[in-house]
Parts: C-alpha cells; structure tokens; sequence
C-alpha cells in the first residue's frame, strides 16, 4: 500500500493542478487505484511524474510513477501489486473532456531513492509475466494457430483474443523446446505479422493494421495536423535495399529444397529458416516482407497537448507536412503519455507506414 493513512475516494478525478489557478485552461486528470484502493487524492500532491508507454509488440505497456517521499510517510508498494490507471483531462476549451482507462498493471520494480526523497514505481502490464517467463518444453502437432494461443493464454489465465483468419492457420507441428510461453508468442507473432501483446486481460493475437480493440472493436483513424504539436521527425530508409523477400522449405515428398517468394525475386532478403511446408515459408516470407514495407518510413511526433485516445494500431492521417509524408497513410506503433505535478500532459507518437 501506498500510502499509510486511509484514502478517502473521490467521486471526480483528481486534477494535476490547484484549483486557484486561473490562468491555465486546459487541466488534466489522472485516476490511480492499487490492489481495488483509489488512491488519487493521496498521490496528487505527491506526483513527480506519470508515464505510460503503450506498445503494440509482445514487449508489455509499462507504467511510471515518480512521487514525493520528503515526509517519509509514502510506503514502497509490494512487487506484484495491481495498479490501475485511467488519464484524460478534466476541464478545457481545446481538448476532450473524460478519462480514459488504461488497464492495469503489475508493479515490477519500486525503489527509493535521495535526497530529495522520492519512490518510483515501474509497473508493466498485468500481462504475461511469472510463469509465462519460465522456459519449458512442448509440442504441438497437428493443431491450428489458435489453439496454442488459446492454450498459451490458458496457463497465464488470460482470455484469448485471436483474428479468425489466424486462428484457423494450420500449424502440422510446433516445437517449444526451452522456450518460455512469452517467447513463443513473439516468435508466432513474428511469423504470421501480428499483434500479439496483452491487453484488458485478453492474449490479443490480430494481424498488425487490422486497427481493432482487444474487445474486437474498431479504434478508428485519426487526423494530426502540424498545429498540433511541437518537434516532428521524419525518415525515409533506403527502398531499393530489398524488393522482396524469399524463405526456402524442404519439400520432403521431391527430398529437394524450395523457394517461396514474397515482392519481387530480385533483390531478395533471404529468411536463413528453412521452413517444414511451402505454406508456412510463404507465410513468413509475407511478414517479413509488410514488415520492410513498414519501416521504409517512420514519423516520430511530439504533441503540445495529451491525447489518451491515441494507441497503437490506430491509422493516422498527417496534413501540414511535406506532400511526401501526407500522400503515405501512417499507423501508431508507439503512444507515450506523460503527466507531471506542474499540470502538463503530453503525448509523443511513433508512426510507421501503413499498408493499404
């Protein structure tokens, strides 16, 4: 527990700054609970600063929290304890008033540190952690892609939440020899270019672009314009690098190796796996190669204003930039929101190419 003396819970969010602060118009809000205990009141004087980094990859969403400690009457919350965030703005003419609620998260690492004395939490996604870390060994065989989902999120006792059109890949055998369950899910998500991270309880396994919620429901797009922010950065990679992608497979009824091809042949990047079926080499050559197509650009920006509403997945349109980066459809891969105790709230984005 955070905090020693009794919290009284609020019926409103608690905002960032004084209520005798006239001059500021946009204020934003923040709601923190550990363990079912909402204990926004007492971390409001408190708050140092809150961060949150929304992924999209199986890396989990993590939390920060940096309080005041000067008093020493702040205790250093136990690992493995449930913190649950919700961030948004309370008041404003420019922005959207509400909250938005974040999920939960379990607390990693605490430490105290001084002088100054302060705590800092660091909590990660209540999500595959614990056992899910733990190397094992398994095979499936003769199986689909969303049952070993299923069966992954079973034993970290999360809801399954596969694309249906993943669910039904036929998967003839799949080894997990000294392999924790976290790291077959990358390596799954890798192969077939998808999301597959933890979200509201739910193991979310859906193709990367399909812009849809753990529930299912579409995130929809958004639009930023240039007066929306402050720095931007802009990179094109080298396009002529790769023009596609090959992968081989051993074609065990002819005993002889072959190639499946994603994008065009010349130029290839050759994949050093040799895949069991031409299906599943055809499968990872098409991954890697909307993962090149992906990268041939990235659009990091810095927005004077937070926006909750802003998560990885969601189609972004730009207008105000170059006629080169408004003709490229975007798509978050990276949303981080910070609030500090002077009031501020403010969202940075990682962008990347969209595919059609």
């Amino acid at each position: 527990m955070i905090g020693a003396e009794p919290t009284q819970i609020s019926a409103t969010p608690r905002s960032t700054t004084i209520a005798a602060t006239p001059r500021r118009s946009n204020v934003p809000a923040y709601r923190v609970t550990l363990d079912g205990e909402d204990l926004t009141d007492r971390i409001a004087p408190r708050l140092l600063s809150l961060n949150l980094t929304e992924k999209r990859g199986t890396e989990a969403d993590e939390l920060r929290l940096e309080l005041h400690d000067h008093d020493g009457l702040l205790a250093i919350p136990r690992k493995g304890a449930i913190l649950q965030v919700a961030i948004g703005w309370s008041q404003g003419v420019d922005v959207v008033v509400g909250m938005i609620d974040k999920g939960s998260f379990k607390v990693d690492e605490a430490e105290h540190s001084g002088p100054p004395d302060k705590i800092s939490i660091t909590a990660r996604s209540a999500d595959l952690t614990g056992d899910a870390r733990i190397r094992r060994d398994a095979s499936y065989r003769d199986t689909t892609l969303g049952a070993i989902v299923a069966d992954v999120a079973r034993r970290a006792g999360l809801k399954p939440a596969i694309a249906p059109e993943l669910a039904a890949i036929q998967v003839p055998v799949q080894g997990q020899t000294g392999k924790s369950d976290m790291a077959l899910v990358h390596e799954l998500g890798r192969r077939h270019d998808a999301v597959a991270t933890v979200k509201a309880g739910q193991l979310l396994f859906t193709p990367i672009g399909l812009g849809t919620s753990a529930s299912g429901q579409s995130i929809g797009s958004r639009t930023l314009t240039r007066q929306d922010g402050d720095r931007h950065r802009y990179t094109m990679v080298d396009r002529d690098k790769y023009e596609g992608v090959s992968a081989g497979w051993h074609d065990q009824d002819g005993a002889e190796r072959k190639t499946a091809h994603a994008g065009g042949k010349t130029k290839a990047k050759k994949l050093k796996r040799t895949f069991a079926t031409e299906a599943d080499a055809k499968r990872a050559a098409d991954s890697e190669w909307k993962r090149i197509q992906r990268g041939a650009a990235e659009f990091d920006y810095d927005l004077a204003l937070g926006r909750a509403d802003l998560v990885p997945e969601q189609k972004i349109t730009l207008r105000g930039w170059k006629a080169e980066i408004e003709a490229r459809a975007w798509l978050i891969a990276e949303a981080s929101h910070a609030i500090d105790g002077r009031g501020g709230f403010r969202t940075s984005l990682k962008l990347e190419t969209a595919l059609a």
